[in-house]
């Protein structure tokens, strides 16, 4: 029986509360990931995804509940206790890459590593060397504007990974992707998942990603309707 990595209890998220325009984005939500699992987490637009996945990680706060992390209450945390914790915990991908368009390639990919206090040799040597890994060793000094979209997305990928967080987040990562690329960043998901039994929580609306996982949670209306 594999070990939680990540419990939420009882997480409720309401924006504008106490407003006329109070939004119940998540109701209740209690759910076990465990340590090297792939799951994707589902459902219609509204019904709390995005919410969920932020508050996973640590970008957004609940109302009321906990989330644990290897057993650690983040939801206690300072915003400066919060920011060391991602920095050294959480990898994000994103549907638009949020890349530095001034920066290159081998650049983008070294700033997390800066923000952890590596040296810039060995930064640089880190970075070339996932870059190399995801296939892009020959695209290390190119600004993201050189590069594809899919390109552009192994460099994000890269960058999540390169501090070999113990959770990596996804929302949306192929949103913007063809099929054959996408096709391409799932196997790299899986081969990552398989080889360094890294956890990956993956929001996405496409069915077919969802296959690809070992579990898929949909929620509804912010509540979870199935965990299978």
């Amino acid at each position: 029986m594999r070990e939680n990595i990540l419990v939420l209890k009882d997480v409720h998220k309401i924006y504008g509360e106490g407003t006329p325009n109070e939004v119940h984005a998540l109701r209740g939500v209690n759910l076990q990931i465990s340590k090297g699992e792939m799951v994707a987490v589902m459902g219609p637009s509204g019904c709390g995804k995005t919410t969920m996945l932020n508050i996973c990680g640590g970008l957004d706060s609940p109302t009321s509940g906990t989330i644990q992390i290897n057993g650690v209450d983040i939801s206690t945390y300072s915003d400066g206790q919060m920011t060391t914790f991602r920095r050294d915990n959480i990898g994000y991908v994103f549907q638009l890459f949020n890349l530095f368009d001034y920066m290159s390639a081998l650049e983008n990919v070294m700033v997390p590593l800066l923000a952890q206090g590596f040296s810039y040799p060995e930064a640089t040597r880190r970075a070339t060397m996932i870059l190399r890994e995801v296939g892009l060793g020959d695209r290390i000094y190119h600004s993201p504007p050189e590069l594809s979209g899919g390109q552009q997305q192994r460099v994000a990928i890269s960058r999540a990974l390169v501090t070999q967080p113990a959770i990596i987040l996804g929302d949306e990562p192929t949103g913007d992707l063809d099929s054959v690329t996408s096709e391409d960043l799932m196997d790299m998901f899986k081969r990552i998942n398989t080889d360094n039994r890294q956890t990956l929580i993956i929001v996405t609306h496409s069915e077919w990603i969802g296959e690809q996982c070992e579990r898929i949670i949909r929620l509804r209306d912010g509540e979870v309707v199935e965990d299978c």
